[in-house]
């Protein structure tokens, strides 16, 4: 359950993201550089960061635990290969543009800002896409150990026969 905790709030930080998009792509650059170099500073290190990096460990670690079950390691497995996928995509596309951003002075506005911008929105639009499949296939995959535990657990009712 710690794994679908932390990839849910993962998730939501990235959801943010995909809803500020559309209006953010339309603000001027001054505003947008303020905004992005002062708005998210709770989203990375230590906390955004540590939760994201939780939950790839944690989900890593349900798919060691249930190796054992096959239909279960393959959605697990697949949500872990998912998140890992986020956080390369993240380094890539993402973290780049931060530092770039980052690295200007108040009220400087880089030459290549529209496609900076770009970059960063669109890149945590797929982020979150990739969050959001991988938390929909560790649902599915504790849905199934749930209903496989209970299929394999001794009955409680009474007997038919004693009833």
């Amino acid at each position: 359950m710690l794994s679908l905790l932390l990839v849910a709030l993962t998730m939501g930080q990235l959801y943010a993201h995909v809803l500020e998009l559309g209006p953010k792509m339309h603000y001027p650059p001054e505003l947008y550089l303020r905004l992005n170099t002062s708005l998210y500073a709770w989203y990375g290190p230590p906390l955004g960061a540590a939760i994201n990096i939780g939950a790839v460990i944690a989900t890593g670690a349900l798919a060691w635990m249930v190796h054992r079950q096959r239909s279960a390691l393959l959605l697990t497995g697949t949500a872990f290969a998912l998140q890992v996928a986020e956080l390369a995509n993240y380094f890539a596309r993402v973290e780049p543009v931060n530092v770039r951003f980052r690295a200007l002075s108040p009220g400087q506005v880089p030459g290549d800002f529209i496609a900076l911008r770009a970059q960063w929105e669109y890149g945590h639009a797929l982020d979150f896409a990739l969050y959001a499949v991988a938390f929909l296939l560790l649902m599915l995959s504790l849905m199934r150990l749930a209903a496989q535990s209970r299929a394999s657990e001794p009955s409680t009712r009474w007997p038919e026969s004693v009833q």
